[in-house]
């Protein structure tokens, strides 16, 4: 089999490294800590604004970003792992309830979100489930990310507001903001805008510009899936609402080298869907159930795999958990899935997300310092 990102990504082999012995009298070398690229959205947000015309949205809407095939491996997890010798780093920060909602917008009580959520968690949901108020706080921490690739087109991807010092941050893939194939400045995605909450064309919180992104050295040079296949997006101040994290709220996150979680969601805009022909990315849709280590018994591979149904347009959608509580936090984002290597369909239900470890609190670490 082969695996198959939801948006543009590179080729990317593993293989095991021989680590010779080293006397207990030498030094112990100290791993590298992962590096972090940045890019500062080159138009200004009036030019963003005037390139995304309704036309243009809409047909970037029905455009998902392209899959493009990851070598698979030849016998189990792949042999190497650019993230062999890095080192496990832990962050973590609560969810956020906003503070400068506008008066007159429609927002749902804490009581009231957690009540619906307990609903929806009755039993698992591998079958993505339509979002209800979608529109409606807290619902629209997650939103459509438009972007424009270096081949000239428009795509989607998902992405949701994370806490940061900046209160102006979102969540993604790595694939949404960088091709991940080694062409370093030529490769990272333009003219992005963020629309939280967006359903069917609307854009009930208005229409967010990006001013810079960041993205693990290891996706940009190495398209590394496991590890890597994150992002954060620091949007400009909205001329109607200020900063988005005051008006809608954010995810917290828990990043570290756990892969099990209970009682997650994962939320995204899928454009197609597993044995589904039903999705058009214009709803935001769930699923929920656990997270597990994609390959446990293989140690270089940490990638947290879920139940779910959805494909393309979800890219960058969150993994997070802690809802059930009234304290969401991302541990993951939605990048790829598993494709027949001979007919490149897709061969189940599952949803992976690159591990959020050291790479994922590079990048929000990154992102605080510059706020």
């Amino acid at each position: 089999m082969k695996l198959k990102h939801l948006a543009a990504t590179a080729a990317c082999t593993t293989a095991l490294l021989a680590i010779p012995a080293v006397p207990a009298s030498a030094a112990q070398p100290q791993p590298a800590r992962p590096g972090v690229a940045v890019d500062v959205e080159a138009g200004s947000p009036k030019e963003v604004l005037a390139y995304w015309t309704a036309e243009r949205m809409e047909r970037a809407a029905a455009n998902p970003a392209p899959v493009r095939a990851v070598r698979a491996p030849q016998d189990g997890p792949d042999r190497r792992s650019s993230a062999a010798g890095t080192p496990h780093l832990t962050a973590s920060a609560p969810a956020v309830r906003p503070t400068a909602a506008p008066a007159g917008r429609t927002t749902l009580s804490s009581t009231t979100s957690e009540a619906s959520l307990q609903a929806a968690a009755a039993e698992d949901i591998a079958v993505a489930q339509d979002v209800p108020a979608s529109t409606s706080i807290p619902n629209v921490v997650v939103g459509k990310l438009f972007y424009k690739a270096p081949d000239g087109q428009d795509h989607t991807c998902s992405a949701s507001v994370i806490v940061s010092d900046t209160a102006n941050t979102i969540w993604t893939a790595g694939h949404c903001v960088h091709l991940g194939d080694g062409s370093g400045e030529a490769g990272w995605s333009t003219d992005i805008i963020f629309v939280p909450g967006y359903k069917d064309g609307q854009e009930p919180w208005g229409v967010w510009v990006a001013d810079r992104k960041y993205a693990p050295t290891q996706w940009i040079e190495d398209g590394d899936h496991q590890s890597a296949d994150l992002a954060a997006v620091v949007l400009q101040p909205n001329t109607t609402y200020g900063r988005l994290q005051d008006n809608v709220g954010a995810l917290g996150y828990q990043f570290g080298s756990v892969t099990d979680h209970q009682d997650a969601f994962t939320v995204g805009y899928p454009g197609e869907g597993y044995q589904r022909t039903d999705m058009d990315g214009e709803q935001m849709m769930y699923c929920y159930g656990n997270t597990e280590d994609a390959q446990p018994f293989w140690p270089l591979d940490d990638r947290l795999k879920m139940d779910c149904d959805m494909g393309k347009g979800a890219s960058g959608g969150p993994m997070f958990i802690g809802a059930l509580g009234g304290n969401p936090q991302i541990v993951g984002a939605n990048s790829h899935y598993e494709s027949d290597a001979t007919t490149g369909e897709r061969i189940s239900d599952d949803l992976f997300s690159s591990l959020h470890d050291a790479n994922a609190v590079a990048v929000i670490n990154e992102v605080d310092a510059s706020a």
